[in-house]
């Protein structure tokens, strides 16, 4: 079994900051460890040059985004790193802004021929200061949706209210992620390394978030958060998953979530990218910790009461007096 590569995308609108973002964090490693894909629209690389001299190995893919014309040249680009002695210890994907990430997801889920690659987290940046302009765009929200990290670029140049604004907005589109903020590049308070930002947010799952139908009509995207108090049962979970989460399998971009299952001390961990699902186990509940399963599903067309009322059709039955 190969040791499995951990794979992280950026993503976010164009200009939304991301090579700052990449730059910065490409700086707490050593220049052997990482390996660095860019994507870009156009046919010459510009992003690939600032990072080149942080990167161990270095992909550029021009002429077209990596969610859809160049998909195969990602695939391709993985496995050639996959096959490099020794292989790198990360490999992040910085996408276009122009690219879907739920197209550069499926490219990842399988893993690639090499079984290699595991999905690390989806960081998207989103310029704190436009914030209203980009998510007027479909793209963007989809870009939100799919994220474990949101950070909010450009911090320095809001104020407060602006910044509380900004968060609004994202959170109502962010089912399950963390919002961070960055001023002048460089992420505030104490996630400065990429590696501590996807620990917290390995760590942390954030209290599912209502979105607003009067902001979401008009998109395609959707964010449905579910949640139950205490276990579930675990027949009846993998009975959800398999049949009202399979029945809209083409519809699902990204499924996460903490879940307890009766007699299981340990927390499952759900990670889904399309139809492909991962089942993990994280740490275990603490004693004096309630027991609570929480679900978010990212797709379109999703009926909301029907996966809710299914959801918490899984509980666990009281035993009988």
């Amino acid at each position: 079994m190969p040791t499995m590569i951990p794979v992280t995308v950026v993503t976010g609108f164009l200009g939304a900051g991301k090579t700052t973002l990449v730059n910065a964090w490409l700086g707490g490693y050593g220049r052997g460890e990482v390996a660095v894909i860019v994507n870009e629209v156009g046919t010459i690389g510009v992003d690939g040059e600032l990072l080149a001299d942080r990167v161990r190995t270095l992909v550029e893919i021009t002429g077209g985004c990596v969610c859809c014309r160049t998909q195969r040249e990602l695939v391709l680009a993985l496995e050639k790193l996959a096959a490099e002695v020794p292989a790198p210890g990360r490999v992040v994907v910085e996408t276009s802004g122009a690219a879907s990430p739920a197209g550069v997801l499926r490219a990842l889920a399988a893993g690639g021929e090499r079984g290699a690659f595991a999905l690390d987290g989806v960081v998207t940046v989103v310029d704190a200061g436009r914030v209203d302009r980009v998510l007027d765009h479909d793209l963007a929200v989809e870009q939100v949706a799919c994220a474990d990290v949101v950070v909010l670029s450009r911090g320095d140049t809001c104020d407060g209210d602006a910044l509380a604004h900004a968060e609004s907005r994202v959170a109502e589109h962010a089912g399950a992620a963390i919002v961070v903020h960055a001023k002048a590049g460089t992420l505030t308070g104490g996630d400065g390394t990429l590696e501590a930002l996807l620990a917290r947010a390995r760590a942390t799952f954030p209290s599912p978030r209502p979105v607003s139908p009067a902001r979401s009509a008009s998109h395609v995207y959707e964010t449905v958060s579910l949640t139950l108090e205490g276990d579930v049962d675990g027949e009846r979970f993998a009975d959800f998953v398999e049949d009202e989460l399979g029945r809209i399998a083409g519809r699902l971009f990204r499924t996460k979530g903490i879940v307890s299952v009766a007699g299981i001390d340990a927390r499952m961990i759900v990670q889904g990218v399309a139809d492909l699902m991962e089942v993990t186990f994280g740490a275990p509940w603490r004693r004096e910790e309630r027991r609570t399963s929480r679900l978010v599903l990212v797709g379109f067309g999703l009926d909301p009461v029907a996966l809710e009322s299914a959801f918490l059709s899984c509980a666990r039955l009281a035993p009988p007096p």
